[in-house]
């Protein structure tokens, strides 16, 4: 195949997308951040040809998560003629992939770590557009992932970060990512300092303006309902009382809670403390399910008699829908509850080709109805618009779990109203999750410029918590 036949596009951008190919060519440096589904996918690759077409670039490296190196694959083959190469596997064959004539190298963050020297002798070959996909992976400073990825950045002649969530919980989550598209030049130099602008107990509004003022030279955001014509996306809570003994259960471990957290100074109890919330996930796990954490339990969850119910009407509509449950365990429990119906499921021990089988049949046969799948393991780079219904059985506080999956079924190709129902139980954790996910959601959508304004600037504090567990 000639360069000039490599270098033409399979598919056509739509309007929207020719803003996003634009800005790309243009920049060295960029994060491009549009909303799930509205497809920057697309606009990465379309942006690619432009600049090799222009020789201004000559290869590109594509690090994402593990789950959809063959995602990326496909798409590339899907829209244009550039040639991908997938590099995986062990011993000479990888060590092929890497000595194979391609356009665009795509690895797993993790490869990059494991095979760091290799990579760093690929980059220095030519010159590298290096794109980070669901850049939040990087957001934590300390891990050896941002480590070996800052060990890169220098060697990319051009460098783009992708995710439609860039805030996955917390305001200090941009600052890796920017780091590595212009190593301080928009957020500073100094993680500490950064930090030391958002570690407190009330969200300050002005801060959260001025970041996003900061960020805005250098990012691209454009929501699903500005630039698509999408189909409304449809939010309906589903409450639940919770079962006799479940509730027992329930109020036993929120009472020792309680005591804990009374005899806890203010300072310990801060915003996204991993240890407490933890414990806060047991209750979590107790209101979808004691089972989890019971193992003598036997009574009938009261999420799960409503979940029967909901699929019932579901399926006699001829309707699809996805069920989303944190906890594995759920998912092989409502696995065999729904055999009936055969369900398709996906969690993080589901080896990739099976996953994308799934992916494939529930999108392409009309026979399977149900997909069970934990939000960590399939919340991204797959299309799930088969189904027009995602149940969440449980939330845990992480907020991007949460947006990416939902997103699943709400974006390009979908063409019905996208139901996200969430179960949730009365009077337990599952309403302060909602209220915490809110919050969160409410600061990331200031930062991104989706809103002007928010109800609320609590962070989490010691009296909130007490309040709940009251």
């Amino acid at each position: 195949m000639t360069r000039q036949t490599i270098l033409k596009t399979k598919t056509s951008p739509l309007p929207h997308q020719l803003e996003a190919i634009d800005f790309l060519v243009r920049n060295n440096e960029a994060a491009l951040f549009d909303e799930q589904g509205v497809g920057k996918t697309k606009e990465l690759i379309d942006a690619v040809i432009t600049i090799i077409k222009q020789k201004l670039s000559d290869s590109v490296l594509i690090i994402c998560p593990k789950t959809i190196l063959y995602t990326w694959q496909e798409e590339i083959r899907k829209h244009s003629y550039l040639v991908p190469i997938v590099l995986e596997g062990e011993g000479k064959s990888k060590e092929y992939k890497y000595l194979s004539f391609a356009n665009i190298y795509i690895v797993n963050y993790e490869g990059v770590k494991a095979e760091l020297g290799v990579i760093k002798l690929l980059l220095e070959s030519q010159k590298f557009i290096v794109v980070l996909d669901e850049s939040q992976r990087i957001k934590n400073p300390d891990s050896q992932t941002f480590k070996a990825i800052n060990q890169i950045r220098t060697l990319a002649s051009r460098r783009y970060i992708l995710t439609g969530t860039p805030v996955a919980n917390n305001p200090v989550d941009l600052w890796t990512q920017f780091y590595f598209i212009d190593g301080g030049a928009t957020l500073g130099t100094s993680f500490k300092e950064f930090k030391s602008r958002f570690t407190k107990s009330k969200v300050d509004k002005e801060e959260l303006i001025k970041l996003r003022e900061q960020i805005r030279p250098k990012s691209l955001r454009r929501l699903k309902g500005d630039v698509l014509e999408l189909p409304e996306k449809i939010f309906q809570s589903e409450f639940v009382e919770l079962a006799p003994v479940q509730n027992n259960i329930y109020n036993k471990l929120r009472k020792e809670l309680l005591i804990e957290v009374l005899k806890t100074d203010e300072k310990v109890i801060i915003d996204e403390s991993k240890a407490f919330f933890k414990k806060l996930l047991r209750l979590v796990q107790i209101a979808s399910n004691p089972g989890l954490v019971v193992l003598d339990y036997h009574e009938i969850p009261a999420k799960f008699i409503v979940l029967d119910k909901l699929l019932k009407s579901i399926i006699e509509k001829g309707e699809k829908a996805i069920i989303w449950s944190s906890f594995i365990d759920n998912i092989k429990l409502l696995k065999d509850r729904y055999s009936q119906y055969g369900p398709l499921y996906i969690y993080g021990d589901i080896a990739i080709a099976d996953r994308n089988r799934s992916v494939r049949l529930f999108q392409e046969d009309p026979t399977y109805k149900i997909l069970i799948a934990n939000p960590a393991a399939a919340r991204e780079g797959i299309t799930l618009t088969a189904a027009n219904n995602a149940i969440y059985l449980d939330r845990s506080f992480n907020l991007v779990d949460y947006l990416q999956s939902q997103d699943r079924i709400h974006r390009i190709s979908q063409s019905k109203s996208s139901n996200i129902i969430k179960l949730i139980a009365r009077n337990t954790v599952d309403e302060f999750v909602e209220d915490k996910l809110s919050k969160k959601q409410d600061v990331a959508k200031i930062i991104q410029g989706d809103i002007n304004d928010f109800d609320t600037t609590s962070y989490l504090t010691k009296e909130e918590i007490i309040e709940l567990l009251n």
